[in-house]
């Protein structure tokens, strides 16, 4: 049985927390996930969704600098860089290496974290299996321009989202209040954070009934969630990844929920199709929204199981 251990260790020059399900065998390989975002970490909550993953992986769940359990007031500013983060990314995944003794890690990025992971990836393939990208960043800018224009054609016969839309005005927005509304306008189409409301209701419960996170924890995570925005998203807004990595040396896997329209498939399908890579795979999740590995758990944790190709793949019936 895999148990729960959560560790301090130096990541970038500061001090950053990971939760480890390991148990004594040592034989399952890595599999480091990176959070959303920025700032929106996940050790409170996920062990409510992806329990099963600890059957065959070693997972490794990470509150990255100025998220969560990472939060402190000592942070310079001038490190809240995302290519900081890609650093950190690379080495933690040298330091789970180091101490499970392995080779390779798998690693999965879900939206702010695919920004992030898929640049580590490009960067150092030799350090991974194989990269799950969970509703893939390609550019923010573009995704807020065809999520608009896509709620204004699915809503044109609606008045009040129509005139709400009209109100608001097409991004780009200076104002953050602005991208907050329209943020708010997507949740109330089913069609932002998650397309049901139980996930969310799931998320909420498990964060406030945490073993992980004591109060002052979560108080820290809604401080590091706040600051890690703000730090972040100007050079967010600007960031284009296409223009960064055109290619990836190993392995990857895009899950997508259908109904999505913070990182809308209109934007990353194209960007996946062009992307050179040994294997590439495309999965939709019908259920979902910007959330498929929170909404439809079942069939987020067959995927990877299934495509664990140098550790899974033909001993399991998948």
């Amino acid at each position: 049985m895999a148990k729960t251990n959560l560790k301090k260790w130096m990541i970038g020059g500061l001090e950053q927390w990971i939760m480890i399900k390991e148990d004594h065998s040592k034989t399952k390989p890595v599999l480091l996930f990176l959070h959303g975002g920025p700032g929106s970490a996940q050790i409170s909550y996920i062990d409510s969704f992806h329990e099963e993953l600890d059957q065959d992986f070693t997972v490794v769940h990470w509150d990255q600098r100025g998220a969560g359990l990472s939060y402190q007031k000592n942070i310079s500013d001038s490190s809240m860089t995302i290519q900081q983060f890609v650093e950190d990314t690379i080495e933690l995944t040298e330091k789970l290496l180091s101490y499970t003794g392995k080779t390779k890690v798998y690693i999965a990025g879900y939206s702010w974290g695919s920004l992030i992971g898929i640049q580590a990836v490009h960067k150092r393939p030799d350090l991974y299996h194989a990269y799950y990208g969970i509703s893939q960043v390609v550019d923010v800018l573009k995704e807020d321009i065809v999520s608009y224009e896509l709620l204004l054609k699915k809503y044109h016969r609606n008045r009040l989202i129509t005139r709400c839309l009209q109100l608001l005005t097409p991004p780009p927005w200076k104002r953050t209040s602005a991208h907050a509304l329209f943020s708010l306008y997507k949740e109330i189409a089913k069609v932002g954070l998650t397309h049901r409301w139980k996930p969310l209701f799931q998320m909420a419960h498990a964060f406030l009934r945490s073993k992980h996170y004591q109060l002052k924890d979560k108080w820290k995570f809604l401080k590091g969630q706040k600051y890690s925005q703000v730090k972040l998203w100007d050079e967010l807004m600007n960031e284009r990844i296409q223009y960064r990595v055109s290619s990836i040396l190993i392995p990857c896997y895009f899950i997508i929920g259908e109904h999505d329209m913070i990182t809308p498939a209109a934007v990353s399908k194209p960007y996946v199709d062009q992307l050179k890579a040994p294997i590439k795979e495309w999965f939709i999740f019908k259920e979902s929204a910007h959330s498929p590995h929170i909404e439809e758990p079942d069939e987020f944790i067959r995927i990877v199981r299934k495509t664990a190709i140098h550790h899974l793949q033909g001993r399991l019936d998948l």
